[in-house]
């Protein structure tokens, strides 16, 4: 006999676990001594189901990890994660940060050479399968940065970009030396290189060969509007890359400063939730980071929604109060891990909701409610 259980659910909490088709990407870093850092997680398998659990719960599809120089001094334990990874469906992309690599000579010969040790190398090495290599590697260098960012003239400003674009080529070009030619390459940017008066540009055709130069070296870039807390202006912020940057993938990230930025959980979701029905699942959303929304969940207190389960005729039937101007999304799953979106409906006034669940999964399922409201 088929069991069906309706199980009460937080008030968009998690942002629709599982939704199907979502490709989130999430910054996973080091952070030794977090919990929730990859130092601490990485090697531990109880830990790593944990985290892989929560990774393909939330959509996360893409997941930019830096892991120190384990790649080499532990390569068997980023193996088994890769592995891990690639068997959840969840890209693995090496997340690089070392803003001084910009400069030509010491600094970016030593780039480089890390390159070589965990992406070339690590990727080459004998008997390593597919499933244990990396995907991408992900770049997080901007030299905004740097310490001198701020004394620097506008001119100045420009010469750093510059260098920064000739280090995208420099790597892009050492990979394809390497036979590594199909190995994408992203970057993370901030919002304001296309239009802030500190940036020197002597006219809109110097800054427009800038982003195409980048466009060419780079498979795709994740904008940072970091610090804007309405769609609209995150829209705004990011409007002239996502019209203009047509060479490569362009996504919209956002970081999860509960109590900064975001006033609560249900607020940063339903911006996710907004970017994405506005961007589309190759747009949106990357989360920075592991580290800050899982820290921002354990802080915040449940909203329970009610809901109804019944069975009138064939089909079980979820019943619950849809409020005017809020999008409900229905999830179901077999064994209460993996949840995949089954509806989402949009509602234009206040009413009794009546959902049928057609083509239930046999012997038992699980299905619950979630809620958001897209934000101006």
């Amino acid at each position: 006999m088929k069991q069906a259980i309706f199980i009460p659910i937080t008030l968009i909490l998690l942002g629709g676990n599982g939704l199907a088709g979502l490709h989130r990407g999430l910054w996973f870093r080091e952070d030794i001594g977090n919990a929730y850092g990859s130092a601490s997680i990485v090697g531990n398998a109880p830990e790593e189901l944990a985290a892989v659990d929560f990774f393909r719960n939330q959509g996360v599809r893409r997941l930019y990890g830096s892991y120190g120089d384990r790649p080499e001094s532990d390569a068997s334990a980023i193996a088994a994660w890769n592995a891990r990874l690639e068997n959840a469906g969840i890209q693995s992309q090496l997340l690089l940060s070392d803003s001084t690599s910009i400069f030509p000579g010491p600094e970016r010969n030593s780039f480089l050479d890390k390159i070589d040790d965990y992406v070339i190398d690590y990727n080459a090495s004998p008997g390593r399968t597919a499933a244990e290599r990396f995907d991408a590697l992900h770049l997080n260098i901007g030299p905004q940065a740097l310490p001198v960012w701020d004394a620097l003239t506008a001119s100045q400003k420009r010469d750093h970009l510059n260098l920064l674009r000739d280090t995208y080529a420099d790597v892009r070009q050492h990979l394809d030396d390497a036979g590594f030619s199909n190995l994408p390459i992203y970057a993370d940017l901030p919002v304001w290189f296309d239009s802030s008066p500190s940036i020197g540009w002597t006219d809109a055709m110097e800054r427009d060969d800038w982003f195409t130069a980048i466009s060419v070296s780079l498979t795709g870039i994740t904008l940072m509007p970091f610090k804007e807390d309405s769609f609209t202006a995150i829209n705004d912020s990011i409007a002239w890359e996502r019209a203009h940057i047509t060479q490569a993938q362009v996504r919209c990230g956002l970081e999860a400063d509960l109590g900064t930025t975001w006033p609560s959980v249900p607020v940063f979701n339903s911006m996710i939730f907004t970017l994405e029905d506005n961007y589309g699942n190759v747009g949106a959303a990357d989360i920075e980071s592991f580290k800050l929304w899982r820290e921002a969940l354990d802080t915040q207190p449940l909203i329970w929604v009610d809901a109804d389960l019944s069975r009138p005729a064939a089909d079980w039937v979820i019943t619950f109060q849809a409020d005017q101007a809020w999008t409900y999304i229905i999830t179901q799953s077999v064994n209460l891990c993996q949840w995949q979106q089954i509806r989402k409906i949009k509602v234009i006034q206040n009413s009794t909701a009546e959902v049928p669940i057609v083509d239930a999964p046999e012997e038992r399922a699980f299905w619950r409610v979630e809620r958001y409201q897209p934000l101006e």
